[in-house]
């Protein structure tokens, strides 16, 4: 599998969001420039009115937000200013998703992501009870983002339908057990059974990716235990 690499098209390490890939796009977000105004989000497409108070920009390779986010997709706030890359990838696991971005791109923090890949993995299943090892997975698609900047952030996300159509798991702003220097890891469960959604970043470094599973998942193999 190949790397497509470039800046990004959408920039948000708080919800470690980034669109560069048609999958992650359907599960992350928007690509445009928008002006965030208390619950006022504008953009290309016109104003929309959401759960949300922040004030900021978002968009290109920026991404400076203050307030709290649309708490539809969890409950999380944030005053960050930050600039990032990003990179397309896919794989038939997750460390060959990263191990491809590895190859294109020189970046030594993503050797911790690598190391990581097995606790996460193992974190995920312990969390939302679905085993997204290699003999399970059909194909890991997604962006590994790399930024500099400085914030602060802070979140829980506990399992109810995000606007994404997922059941997101985790915590933002503390250490994360799948990795001594994990900042986030979340996950969550399509309401249609058949694909997960992971984030994770590190200090300067993490990644957004859907995992398509063989079979969809069946009922009660979900569990709702939060990422500690």
């Amino acid at each position: 599998m190949g790397c497509g690499c470039g800046t990004s098209k959408y920039a948000d390490p708080g919800s470690a969001a980034a669109e560069t890939s048609k999958v992650a796009a359907t599960a992350v977000g928007a690509s445009k420039i928008k002006v965030h105004i208390g619950p006022l989000e504008v953009g290309a497409d016109g104003m929309a009115v959401k759960p949300k108070f922040n004030l900021g920009i978002q968009g290109g390779s920026l991404y400076a937000m203050a307030g709290v986010r649309d708490v539809r997709d969890g409950l999380a706030a944030e005053s960050l200013a930050m600039y990032m890359k990003s990179y397309s990838s896919s794989g038939l696991t997750l460390v060959e998703f990263l191990e491809n971005v590895k190859a294109e791109e020189k970046v030594p923090a993503l050797d911790d992501l690598v190391v990581a890949a097995p606790k996460i993995i193992a974190e995920v299943m312990s969390a939302i009870g679905v085993d997204i090892g290699a003999e399970n997975v059909a194909e890991v698609e997604g962006a590994v983002y790399i930024y500099v900047g400085a914030g602060v952030t802070a979140g829980a996300y506990l399992g109810w339908l995000d606007t994404q159509g997922y059941r997101m798991v985790g915590v933002e702003g503390k250490v994360a057990t799948a990795a001594a220097v994990a900042i986030t890891l979340k996950a969550g469960i399509h309401e249609e059974k058949q694909t997960v959604r992971v984030v994770s970043y590190l200090t300067n470094v993490g990644f957004d990716v859907i995992v398509k599973l063989k079979k969809p998942v069946e009922n009660g193999e979900e569990s709702a235990k939060e990422l500690s």
